[in-house]
């Protein structure tokens, strides 16, 4: 490990000399291995520097696409936007990554099964990867979260306990109950936060393994949704690896999206803060960043890389999930529409400028949280048909080009 003190591999939770969130270290002779790297699924070709020394389980994760923006960056003024949609992994979310490695690690440590809780995305990955390495999988869920992610939790063969307040009750606590739940079932304690489990992400900061190859090189900046904050960090450290070993010469800026509704690393960087609070509430009605507490591994990566955090209102972040869909073709969860939605206000106080290139992380598949064009679905399958007649077809279509572009 390298944060001042070095603390034996396996280590979980914070350091125990400094209270610091641990890092595993790996050779800079690792890190230039990527330029030869083979591109495709799966993110066991990047063994070299990953925190562990078994095959992970591959269910195709990884390898999602870069797309360059067609509309929603031109009406902008951008000039170089592109999404990486993290949707397209197994799950239909960016967790895949880490619960690849998870499994590996829950099995080389010898575990009975796997322990977490989660808000929806990490439960559906870790459940399929579980069943993917043939190992239990028992996940604590928040109370109220989407049906489809806790259904794709039941599919994959997963035990699901609802638990009250299983976040409201602060990090700290939610933290002890993980570790005595996982000690008295010798479960592997795979909770996605790297403040808990340091390891995990190191399986998310191949993101930007994916983007540097794809572009080529790094780009000048990554916006990226912040719930707990391991997306961002993880990429940020992925990025600065490429450039460690060679592969890279540059750095972006680490940009961090949060509803103005649970901000807590959003608040922290404003008050120009050294650590992040535990905030009283989170009232956000986007699933995915609804937490009240953020690690300071993502502020200290914003200061790092020369970045920001900013905020947008639930509002914003549905209705550019609306337009993603419309105007781009990507149906995803709101979480991914938060840092599309946050670029307008970065570009009029100068955080980012029009020439840069800018790549905003979709965290996300749009059936996640399914409520985008619920109604009209709901209305459409309840109405009269159409008879089975040119005329009536052509006559409930509208006028020409009116089904180009959703209402």
């Amino acid at each position: 490990m390298r944060r001042g003190h070095e603390q034996p591999a396996g280590t979980l939770g914070r350091c125990p000399l400094c209270g610091s969130i641990l890092r595993p270290d790996y050779p800079t002779e690792a890190a230039s291995q990527l330029r030869w790297t083979t591109p495709g699924p799966g993110i066991d070709r990047y063994r070299a520097l990953l925190p562990v020394s078994r095959p992970l389980p591959s269910l195709g994760e990884g390898d999602t696409p870069l797309i360059a923006s067609q509309r929603v960056g031109p009406s902008l003024g951008l000039q170089h936007l592109y999404f990486k949609n993290e949707g397209r992994n197994p799950s239909g979310a960016f967790k895949d990554r880490a619960a690849a490695l998870a499994a590996a690690l829950a099995i080389e440590s010898g575990a009975s099964g796997l322990l977490t809780t989660s808000s929806g995305n990490a439960a559906s990955a870790l459940s399929a990867y579980c069943t993917a390495a043939g190992i239990k999988c028992l996940i604590l869920l928040e109370p109220g979260n989407p049906p489809t992610k806790m259904r794709q939790a039941l599919a994959t063969g997963a035990q699901v306990l609802p638990v009250k307040g299983v976040f409201a009750h602060g990090p700290d606590e939610l933290h002890q109950l993980l570790q005595a739940v996982a000690a008295r079932l010798n479960f592997y304690l795979a909770f996605i936060w790297a403040p808990v489990n340091p390891y995990i992400l190191e399986g998310i900061k191949t993101i930007a393994y994916e983007v540097a190859a794809r572009l080529p090189g790094a780009p000048d900046v990554v916006v990226s949704p912040v719930g707990g904050g391991d997306m961002l960090t993880a990429q940020w450290r992925g990025y600065q690896e490429l450039q460690r070993g060679g592969v890279t010469a540059s750095l972006p800026r680490m940009v961090g999206i949060q509803s103005e509704s649970a901000p807590p690393l959003l608040q922290a960087f404003r008050a120009g803060a050294g650590t992040v609070p535990v905030l009283p509430y989170a009232n956000s009605k986007i699933s995915g960043i609804n937490v009240p507490f953020t690690g300071d591994h993502a502020l200290e990566a914003l200061k790092d890389s020369g970045g920001v955090a900013a905020g947008i209102t639930d509002e914003a972040a549905f209705a550019m999930q609306a337009r993603l869909a419309t105007e781009e073709g990507l149906w995803v969860e709101p979480a991914s529409a938060a840092p599309v939605a946050a670029l307008e206000g970065l570009l009029a106080r100068g955080e980012i400028r029009p020439a840069e290139r800018i790549v905003c992380l979709l965290s996300g598949a749009g059936f996640k949280d399914a409520h985008l064009a619920e109604a009209q679905a709901a209305a459409i399958s309840q109405a009269e048909p159409v008879a089975f007649d040119v005329e009536a077809i052509v006559a409930r279509s509208g006028p020409p080009g009116s089904m180009t572009r959703a209402p």
